[in-house]
């Protein structure tokens, strides 16, 4: 006996992911609050009943594409950096990781940025992706402590105020990505992040 709402002729994984990538798009653009399950089926190939076997809840979606968003950017992160590379080197080369994924899928980047603003608009998002949240994070600040450990940062910058840093230009080199839409314009600002970076974006005049 086929189970109610189970796809049929279909195979399961495929559809789910289906579901995530639509949903992923519908969450980033259209917000959690207009995203609907009618739509999402219609988008995905399959009846709204058939969602309810894979998400129980618009909530348990909403969290099972965050958690694919993250392993995702997660991932690029992780494959962008070495643990013999010193930290502008790795800096460097992750921000030319993410900023090829924002242009790749600018949805992801901008569920990303969506996401405080939903959580504290919604209570049940909140408590729902705070026990599974800030990989990100974690991944950043064992790149900060690598790089204070091996005397690469200076003394007055803690690894956590350098994970700070961290997030914040990667935060802002996505949020530029997703308003003003301009490859050149991007490939430009990573250039110059990377010299700021790297200490060598101004020129100091000798003193006289």
């Amino acid at each position: 006996m086929t189970k109610l709402g189970r796809p049929i002729g279909c195979e399961g994984a495929d559809t789910r992911n289906r579901l995530l990538v639509e949903a992923r798009r519908s969450f980033a653009t259209e917000g959690f609050d207009a995203t609907t399950n009618k739509n999402l089926a219609k988008a995905a190939g399959i009846t709204t009943a058939a969602i309810y076997h894979y998400f129980p809840s618009k909530v348990d979606m909403y969290v099972a594409v965050f958690m694919d968003v993250q392993s995702l950017v997660c991932k690029t992160i992780q494959d962008s950096v070495s643990a013999d590379r010193e930290i502008t080197e790795n800096i460097s080369s992750m921000v030319d990781a993410l900023a090829t994924l924002t242009r790749r899928e600018p949805a992801v980047v901008s569920f990303v940025l969506s996401v405080s603003g939903e959580a504290h608009r919604h209570p049940e998002l909140m408590k729902a992706v705070l026990p599974v949240g800030n990989q990100i994070g974690r991944i950043l600040l064992t790149i900060a402590e690598s790089a204070v450990e091996r005397g690469e940062v200076n003394s007055e910058i803690s690894a956590r105020s350098l994970e700070d840093m961290l997030m914040v230009v990667l935060a802002g080199l996505a949020r530029f990505n997703m308003v003003y839409r301009d490859s050149k314009r991007t490939a430009e600002l990573v250039r110059s992040m990377k010299l700021l970076l790297a200490g060598a974006a101004f020129r100091v005049s000798a003193a006289v």
